[in-house]
């Protein structure tokens, strides 16, 4: 049961964590608060940059269960921050994710006198919301070897307190088509390149949508040109054609395969360059915790058809799944907000697995 105390501060948590800005690059504020906060446990505490990890006692005997949960949140606006509404509180980052901070931050309150059945470590990182070769968990995984010893992770990204396991990979590549610049009064005496790229965009927009099937859980594949540049202007036949084209690939399929997917459909007729990529993540509903997890509470279960870290993990061998308390509708909107009893049923679920 989750007492009238424990929901105040889930409530305080995730209003005082909407009112510091985060927009990404400019986490050093609520990384600052977070460390404020753990130190007045009795945690070990790494910082790097603006990404922290707190993790206690890791006792052999026990299984340990790790808590991911990124700091950032991308630029937006919200008219109504740190107000509660309808039983919702508003906020940018609500949602995504700093609602599953403050989850995160209850439990350490909470755990800080009491026994718990795992061991735990929590993860606060940076830079979520852009590159992968950016992101603030990387250097984490990479230089220290503590996340590595969670028999199962937890990614608090929002997903109403279902678990979303596994994710697809994504790609952003941009296609370039070359010609040669003209008038467009005499087109003949140039080459367009935009119209070069005719044969590709029918290809691409007849791509749809794959299915894939792992585990009973279906993953969706899909490709699309999100958005163009071209040289040139009103009266000029273009010499240059770019077209950013993201593509989401499903779990089991590594970079290398999927990079060759989207040459096969170029078909050598462009210049290709692959911007940012991201793997696909692995789906562990074999994990022995996470089985006892699910059934625990009769949870639903769904594909993850995003990418999260939950990749990033699973490159570095841990099992990971997205669960948390945020409305993945609400992410990256304006006026973003989280119901509240999200946040009370996400705690109580967490607390009760961590007690027995």
């Amino acid at each position: 049961m989750i007492t009238d105390s424990e929901k105040q501060k889930l409530i305080d948590y995730t209003i005082k964590l909407v009112n510091i800005p985060s927009v990404i690059g400019n986490e050093k504020e609520i990384a600052n608060f977070v460390e404020d906060f753990l130190k007045n446990y009795n945690l070990n505490i790494i910082r790097h940059n603006n990404s922290i990890i707190a993790y206690d006692k890791l006792e052999p005997s026990k299984k340990t269960i790790g808590f991911i949960g990124h700091l950032d949140t991308v630029p937006g606006t919200n008219d109504f921050t740190g107000q509660i509404i309808e039983d919702r509180i508003y906020g940018l980052g609500a949602s995504d994710m700093k609602g599953g901070l403050s989850v995160m931050m209850a439990l350490i309150d909470h755990f800080s006198d009491k026994e718990k059945s795992y061991n735990t470590i929590y993860v606060f990182y940076e830079k979520e919301e852009g590159p992968y070769v950016d992101n603030g968990l990387e250097p984490l995984l990479s230089q220290y070897n503590i996340i590595q010893k969670s028999d199962l992770a937890f990614a608090l990204e929002p997903t109403n307190n279902i678990v979303q396991v596994g994710c697809l990979g994504t790609m952003h590549v941009s296609v370039i088509f070359e010609g040669k610049r003209a008038h467009s009064a005499r087109p003949w005496q140039g080459e367009n390149a935009i119209h070069k790229s005719v044969n590709f965009l029918k290809r691409l927009s007849e791509f749809g949508i794959k299915e894939y099937d792992f585990q009973g859980i279906k993953y969706y594949e899909v490709m699309n040109a999100t958005m163009v540049s071209f040289s040139g202007g009103r009266n000029i036949i273009p010499d240059k054609f770019e077209i950013n084209v993201n593509y989401r690939f499903a779990p089991g399929k590594s970079i290398e395969q999927a990079k060759e997917e989207l040459l096969n459909l170029v078909n050598n007729e462009a210049k290709v360059e692959f911007t940012d990529v991201a793997p696909s993540g692995n789906v562990c509903l074999d994990n022995p915790i996470l089985k006892d997890f699910i059934s625990k509470y009769n949870l639903p279960i769904e594909a993850k058809q995003a990418w999260t870290d939950v990749a990033r993990l699973s490159l570095y061998g841990i099992d990971a799944v997205n669960f948390g308390p945020g409305d993945p509708a609400q992410a990256h909107q304006k006026n973003e907000y989280i119901p509240i009893k999200n946040l009370f049923d996400s705690y109580e679920i967490f607390k009760d697995f961590l007690s027995h």
